[in-house]
């Protein structure tokens, strides 16, 4: 009996539509931005592992598969800031405000922050969408 490794055509299948479902939910931030930002580094995970298991004699796709694993440690970092950045908003929301003034001013950080936080989502999807394209481009390939 053959191992199962993610160069099964049925792990490299899973991985795909599931990492699809995954996309659209982090692209759409339907928890919310730190639940996104996790999701996202799961899925990196996983990507990074099915790369990892990716074995071929063919020098370019092996030297795409390479770009791909260094593109995995780089959206990783940045989720992990940005995961950084939505526990911190979170924080700073919870704090009780004592006068009028720190509550003005705690409204005006916190429109910043969910901007800043619609923005950083915003460019991280579309990185994250354009990656997984090329992932499943490479594990498509014979």
């Amino acid at each position: 009996m053959q191992p199962k490794t993610p160069e099964n055509s049925d792990e490299i299948t899973l991985f795909i539509i599931e990492g699809t479902h995954r996309l659209a939910t982090i692209s759409l931030n339907d928890y919310g931005f730190l639940l996104s930002a996790q999701m996202a580094q799961t899925y990196l995970d996983r990507a990074a592992k099915v790369l990892e298991s990716k074995r071929s004699s063919d020098k370019a796709l092996m030297n795409e598969v390479g770009l791909l694993k260094v593109a995995v440690k780089a959206m990783s970092l940045e989720y992990a800031q940005f995961e950084r950045f939505c526990t911190d908003s979170e924080r700073f929301d919870r704090v009780e405000t004592k006068t009028w003034i720190e509550w003005i001013s705690k409204c005006g950080v916190r429109a910043i922050s969910r901007r800043h936080c619609v923005t950083v989502s915003q460019h991280l999807a579309y990185k994250i969408r354009l990656f997984h394209s090329r992932i499943c481009s490479i594990l498509t390939e014979e």
